[in-house]
């Protein structure tokens, strides 16, 4: 039997970071990613359906990163955020974890961490295809 792929949201709007994201995500076969770059549009897919994991800029054109972590939580409640910010929102990118995200790396250097990020994830939430 073959089981359903995990739910990756991937919230972001700069095109470096969507490049060398989808790069990682590309080592990660067993997520079925949404990517979406409109704050509107991210809102919606968050009220419509339960993502395993949310990978998110802090900050979307109209919307913050924060609100769709809290989103995310409140339709899974073991949803991981992990939460994608400029050096300069660090200190925000730490509250947010604080509030409930997973974690979050800072670009453009500590997108590297992010795949270790997600094969954290995916061993502690039971992600892996079984």
């Amino acid at each position: 039997m073959v089981m359903p792929k995990k739910q990756l949201l991937f919230l972001e709007d700069e095109g470096y970071v969507l490049a060398r994201v989808d790069e990682i995500l590309a080592g990660f076969p067993h997520f079925e990613v949404t990517r979406e770059s409109d704050a509107e549009k991210a809102r919606a897919l968050l009220d419509g359906k339960a993502f395993d994991v949310v990978l998110t800029d802090i900050y979307l054109r109209g919307a913050s990163g924060l609100e769709f972590s809290f989103k995310a939580r409140e339709k899974n409640k073991d949803a991981c955020v992990v939460i994608i910010a400029g050096l300069d929102n660090a200190d925000l990118a730490a509250k947010a974890v604080k509030e409930g995200a997973f974690d979050f790396v800072v670009k453009p250097p500590g997108l590297e961490r992010l795949a270790s990020i997600l094969k954290l994830v995916t061993v502690v939430k039971g992600l892996a295809p079984q």
